[in-house]
């Protein structure tokens, strides 16, 4: 008998507990996704004379992009500036990753340290400007290589 209260009482307190949370969490705007835009190096690989870095990217910012352009700023693994570039990502689907291939010319990706987007260079959509596109950035890397803002 102690057992089956138990667990009447644990299934009701979850009950009432998992309710309440929901309509807590859906007034509050818990669990709700903020809008981003997310960019991950995901690989840096040498061809020819040159590194290619594959970036994935997805936008989940709501609506689609028309054209979106990064100022990236290489460094090296000492911290020094290299160079510095405009890379265009092209138009972005809204709610869909995307890759882009971008070649660095000039060597291999081992000199590489970091990869700092400096700024967004163009950023076009409905209701979207240069600075939405710039605090909705959620930079990433899968390689030895840093990417920041």
């Amino acid at each position: 008998m102690v057992c089956r209260q138990s667990i009447l009482f644990g299934l009701c307190c979850s009950l009432l507990i998992g309710g309440t949370t929901g309509a807590n969490a859906a007034a509050y705007g818990v669990g709700e996704k903020n809008p981003s835009i997310s960019i991950e190096l995901n690989n840096a690989q040498p061809v020819d004379n040159a590194c290619r870095l594959s970036f994935l990217i997805q936008n989940d910012l709501g609506s689609p992009l028309d054209a979106m352009s990064l100022e990236i700023v290489i460094l090296d693994n000492a911290g020094l500036v290299q160079d510095l570039m405009v890379l265009s990502t092209g138009a972005l689907a809204k709610d869909k990753r995307r890759l882009r291939q971008f070649d660095l010319p000039g060597g291999g990706c081992e000199d590489l340290g970091e990869i700092l987007i400096n700024d967004v260079a163009d950023c076009q959509g409905e209701a979207v400007t240069k600075d939405v596109c710039l605090k909705a950035l959620e930079p990433s890397s899968k390689t030895q290589i840093k990417l920041g803002l």
